[in-house]
């Protein structure tokens, strides 16, 4: 049922640590909606908390709040199916201190934190459970050669960072969140 709609300063734009609003709500004259068939996801940098409540004249109204600065992906679906719109694109603002501490949870472990070997995938593990941040992790490596560099995905938290040098040397892992390093990046790693 594609005529089902979203609206409201919530999909747009919002501050970190704050509640964003939006309603959903079926066009004028429509009978068959059912509130109970909304549903609502987010990618983004973190999970935010969501409250859903059915208003007297039907509409669904939706309070999430953002724990993270960043832009998110807010999907609406209506009996599965995505309404008109969606995905509608957030900026969540402000939270800089906030993001500054989530960051400052985030661990870094592994031999290849210091040292990686030519042409093998080195691995280094990067915990993210305590921090709340679920995505936005950039990596940049500076040294001899530009190295392959990946993330994979694991569950609860835990990402595996792997590069793959070509050239020996000594080589800088930057790895941040929002311009904010991660403990210990710039990481000097020693490849031979």
């Amino acid at each position: 049922m594609s005529s089902i709609l979203a609206n409201g300063p919530g999909l747009s734009s919002g501050k970190a640590g704050e509640p964003c609003k939006f309603t959903i709500l079926s066009p004028p004259g429509s009978t068959k909606f059912n509130p109970a068939s909304c549903s609502v996801a987010f990618e983004g940098p973190s999970k935010p908390e969501i409250k859903f409540v059915t208003n007297k004249d039907g509409t669904v109204e939706c309070t999430w709040t953002p724990k993270l600065p960043g832009n998110y992906k807010i999907y609406v679906r209506y009996e599965d199916k995505e309404i008109a719109g969606s995905p509608f694109l957030c900026k969540i603002t402000g939270g800089e201190e906030l993001a500054k501490q989530q960051v400052g949870k985030i661990k870094c472990s592994g031999a290849a934190l210091k040292d990686g070997k030519t042409h093998v995938t080195n691995e280094i593990v990067v915990d993210t459970k305590e921090s709340g941040i679920i995505g936005g992790l950039n990596v940049s490596m500076e040294g001899p050669a530009k190295p392959e560099i990946n993330f994979k995905n694991t569950s609860g938290g835990i990402l595996i960072l792997q590069y793959k040098p070509t050239q020996p040397g000594n080589y800088k892992l930057h790895l941040k969140f929002q311009e904010i390093h991660v403990p210990g990046s710039p990481f000097q790693i020693k490849v031979t």
